[in-house]
Order: structure tokens, then C-alpha cells, then sequence
């Protein structure tokens, strides 16, 4: 009898209650760790580790508990996840999709303790869209009650809840006058009045000694600070100062004290009305940047974009990200973006073209659309990262292939100009690490089933630590026609032979001929 190591996952959307020494969380552990008690004679062992979400919605991903979980299943330790309710899992019919797709490629599944499922037929997978759709449904229906409300409690000019506003403190959840804050704001509205300029007046306010407001996060202090231009117009432009509540572009009389002088607000909101163009006004690009978080420097450091304008024409470049310069480190990077970009699509579509086979290729399609539309689209599809070296371009593409480019930088007036040039001589194919330790896998896979002939599959699964489907595949990829083998170690297999491709294959025939005739052509 195999052993299956069974995880036992449980989550509650809000944290009240979580304090209790016997809380929700607890409950579901207790009940699935009796169900996987009851089926110990079937093998199954509970996981050491525990994966609670305590306070996190069923709605997203980003879930401490769950991401230790699918890192572990990913891992191979392990083989079933036991949970009270599917709604426990996820509440997002998209995320479950993208969760079972990680528990299939490493032979896991999934029990409900509460609810019944045979996901291997066709009702059980319509029962469980079914009941997802409505896990979807319910938690849509109850942020748009919790939105009503909002609405609803804002409209009677009642404080919500949010960041308190320098002047006021929370009390009861109400918002009350703080005196010493208040004279702040009053001397901030009265001094841009007579200034009527915000450089001005931040330039008064520091002379003045004025601070942001105290404000405790997560145990720490923050804020206390002098004020920056965003800080100061967000407290001159801030209704709140009125005794008005915004929501939605509207205002309504609130149920806290105003501490600045309708008038005073108004001349004040004149004032920045006259100060605001039509540029300003304008709805920002959201973004220009074919390579935005996709291009770091030679020392692995992100690099964002930027752009300055001169004489109305605007430049466009990539530099590194501030917050990784560290003192006394390498210099910051700054390359025009227009002539990187230009030259990462040309060679994306290069070497896309190159693996163009027939004219229905997927690869024919991606190969003609750099000089269109979809060029930023033609970047995500097919590259994971830009390096930008002292003297070389490198663009490792998802397929596995890197592609290599000199590069020089010559002065050019303020600018550096950038020329990309040929591939290096010595640039060669390289071999996909990903492809590479699945064939060490398959291999260890082949000489343990071969040194232990009277062990069963599910035995030797079980010893090698993957599931008997996993190791089936495993075994049967131990026996690869040696020039697929060789193609692989060189990095010149064809692009669609990925790691993943492998896996997933299905009716692998045992004639080398015809592996070559399928996996090469």
C-alpha cells in the first residue's frame, strides 16, 4: 500500500475571531484531519505543516498559506489537499482553474470533506463549476451590498473609515478635531491664500517647521515629516476640511466639524483650479513602454521608464530603478528606450520568423505584427526578460531561447546613442535547464525501476517521491531516441519541445524514428 501525504488547507475571509483559542481555522483542520484518519487504511498521512489563511479573501491568490501550498505541491511532497469546503479553496472560478492546473502537473488532487466530487466525470466537473459559479456569485453580490453601504453611510456625510486627515482624530469611528493639527491646516489654507502658490507656501511651511501627521502602522511610527508638494495640495484640495464627505465626484454635508472657512476653501480651490493645465488635466498614457518589467541591467536591477520633454518633443528612456542603487555600487543605468525597443522587436521577430514551419504556424502570425499593433502584446507573449550588459543586449525568450547582441554606447551630445549590432561570433544555442533536469529525472527514474523489477509502480512512485502517473511518464521519457537527447543537451530542439510539452505528452511511441518524427519535425 502507497502512501498518500495528504495537506490539509484551511482559510477564513475576515480575522475576528481568529484570536480565540479555538477558532474557525481550527474547527477546519480537526474536521479534515478526521477524514483523512478515516481513510488511513487507503495509506493516507497528514502533512506536518499547517496552511491556514487567516483574514484573506477567497477572491485572489496573494495568500501567504496558499502560496506554501502550491509551492509544496510543486515540490512534490504533496499528493492530496484536503479541504472543508471548496469555497475554502478559492471563491474565483479563473484562480481554481489556475490552482487545479498546478495540482495536475504534479499529480496531486484535491478532497472536499463536506462535498463529494468525482472530477474525473463529466457531472462531477459540471457540479463543481456549478457550486464555484456560485461561491463567484455570492462573494460579487456581497462586495456590491458592502459598496450600497459605503454608499449609503457616505451619503448621510458619515466617515467611513480610511486614512484620518491631519486635523481630525478617530473617535468611535467619528472623525473629532484635533485642535493642535487643526491650526496646522487653518495656518497651511490661510498662508497659500496670500502666497497663491503651492512651492510657495511648502517652502513657508518648512521654514515654519509644519509635519504630516503622526500615524502608527503595523507598530511603527510614520509621518511626522515635512510636507512634499503631493502632501500639501492633497490637504488644500481635501473637502473633508469643510465638513463635507466626497464619494464618486459627490459631496454631502458631513457629520464632523469643519476647522477651515467655506470661503477661505474656496478661494483657496480657485486658486488651484487656475494652476491646473490642460496637460494636467489630461488622462495620463498608461503606458508607452513596450519592455515596462520586463528589462533589468547587466547587475540584475530592475529598469523602469522614464521620459524628460525638450523644446515640446518628448524623450523616452529606461534607467535603474532608484531603490536598487545601492552607495558605492555600480553606476545607474539610462538607454533610450525608442532604439532598444525597436531593436528587441526586430530580433524577436528574427528569430520568430526562423521558426516558422508552415503558413499555418502560430509563429508566421506573431512574426508580421512588429512594424503593426500588438507590438507590446508581441513582447509579453514571447519574452521574459531584457539584460542590459556593458557591451551586450541579451533577450531570454520563454520558448528558452537567449538571443545575444553586441552593444555599444557612443556619446551623442546629452545622450548616449546606442547601436545594436550582430549576434556574437561565439554565441551558441543553449541547453533549457527546465529540459535538461527532466531528462536527469527521467533517467533516475528509468535506473531505479530497472535495479527494483519486483517493486509495483505505485512502490516505486512512492520511493522515488512522485505520484505513479508522474512516474509513469517519468520512465516512459527515459527512453527518448538519443538524437532527441542529443538536440535537447546542444539547445537545438525545435521551440514547441519545451519541459512542459514533455509532461504533457501523451502516446510517446517506443520507435525512435517515430519520437524523432514527432517531437523534432
Amino acid at each position: 500500500m502507497s502512501r498518500v501525504r495528504c495537506a490539509i488547507y484551511t482559510r477564513k475571509s475576515s480575522d475576528e475571531g481568529l484570536e480565540q483559542e479555538f477558532n474557525s481555522l481550527d474547527a477546519q483542520y480537526d474536521s479534515c484531519k478526521a477524514y483523512i484518519i478515516s481513510q488511513k487504511h487507503e495509506g493516507w498521512t497528514i502533512a506536518r505543516d499547517r496552511y491556514d489563511d487567516g483574514g484573506f479573501s477567497g477572491g485572489s491568490m496573494e495568500r501567504p498559506g496558499l502560496k506554501a501550498l502550491l509551492a509544496d505541491i510543486a515540490a512534490g511532497k504533496i499528493d492530496v489537499v484536503v479541504i472543508y469546503k471548496i469555497d475554502r479553496l478559492t471563491r474565483s472560478l479563473a484562480d481554481f482553474a489556475r490552482i487545479i492546473e498546478v495540482m495536475e502537473t504534479h499529480g496531486a488532487s484535491f478532497v472536499s470533506v463536506t462535498q463529494s466530487f468525482n472530477t474525473k466525470t463529466s457531472m462531477g466537473r459540471l457540479m463543481l463549476h456549478v457550486l464555484l459559479s456560485f461561491a463567484q456569485f455570492e462573494r460579487e453580490v456581497g462586495a456590491e451590498r458592502v459598496r450600497d453601504k459605503i454608499a449609503a453611510s457616505k451619503a448621510k456625510g458619515m466617515w467611513m473609515g480610511g486614512t484620518v486627515p491631519l486635523g481630525y482624530g478617530a473617535v468611535d469611528r467619528k472623525l473629532v478635531v484635533n485642535e493642535a493639527e487643526a491650526a496646522t491646516v487653518q495656518a497651511l489654507f490661510t498662508r497659500f491664500v496670500e502666497l497663491g502658490s503651492i512651492h510657495e507656501t511648502l517652502r513657508w511651511s518648512q521654514e515654519q517647521g509644519l509635519t504630516t501627521k503622526v500615524r502608527q502602522r503595523s507598530g511603527a511610527q510614520i509621518g511626522g515629516t515635512p510636507f512634499h508638494y503631493g502632501a500639501l495640495r492633497c490637504v488644500l484640495s481635501n473637502r473633508t476640511y469643510v465638513g463635507e464627505v466626497e464619494h464618486k465626484g459627490k459631496a454631502y454635508p458631513g457629520q464632523h466639524a469643519a476647522i477651515v472657512d467655506r470661503d477661505l476653501f474656496d478661494r483657496a480651490a480657485a486658486i488651484l483650479a487656475s494652476r491646473s493645465t490642460e496637460e494636467m488635466r489630461r488622462p495620463k498614457l498608461a503606458t508607452a513602454s513596450l519592455l515596462q518589467g520586463l528589462i533589468f541591467d547587466r547587475h540584475g536591477r530592475k529598469m523602469g521608464p522614464v521620459h524628460t520633454t525638450r523644446e515640446g518633443q518628448r524623450f523616452r528612456y529606461y534607467v535603474t530603478n532608484a531603490k536598487r542603487i545601492e552607495a558605492g555600487g555600480p553606476i545607474a543605468y539610462r538607454i533610450a528606450a525608442v532604439t532598444i525597443e525597436r531593436n528587441c522587436l526586430i530580433i524577436v521577430a528574427e528569430h520568430l520568423a526562423a521558426q516558422v514551419r508552415s503558413i499555418d504556424d502560430g509563429a508566421a502570425t506573431a512574426a508580421s505584427t512588429p512594424n503593426g499593433g500588438g507590438q507590446r502584446q508581441l513582447i509579453c507573449d514571447h519574452v521574459r526578460r531584457v539584460v542590459i550588459g556593458d557591451a551586450e543586449l541579451s533577450i531570454e525568450l520563454k520558448d528558452g531561447a537567449i538571443l545575444r547582441r553586441s552593444l555599444e554606447r557612443v556619446r551623442h551630445g546629452n545622450d548616449a546613442k546606442l547601436i545594436v549590432g550582430s549576434p556574437p561570433a561565439e554565441d551558441k544555442p543553449v541547453a533549457s535547464s527546465q529540459l535538461v533536469l527532466l531528462l536527469t529525472d527521467a533517467a533516475r527514474a528509468r535506473e531505479l525501476a530497472l535495479a527494483k523489477p519486483k517493486l509495483s509502480l505505485d512502490a516505486l512512485a512512492a520511493k522515488f517521491g512522485r505520484s505513479p502517473e508522474r512516474f509513469k511518464r517519468l520512465i516512459r521519457l527515459g527512453y527518448l531516441s538519443p538524437k532527441i537527447v542529443t538536440a535537447i543537451l546542444r539547445g537545438e530542439q525545435p521551440a514547441h519541445l519545451t519541459s512542459r510539452a514533455l509532461q504533457h505528452l501523451d502516446g510517446l511511441p517506443l520507435a525512435w524514428s517515430e519520437q524523432e518524427a514527432m517531437l523534432l519535425s
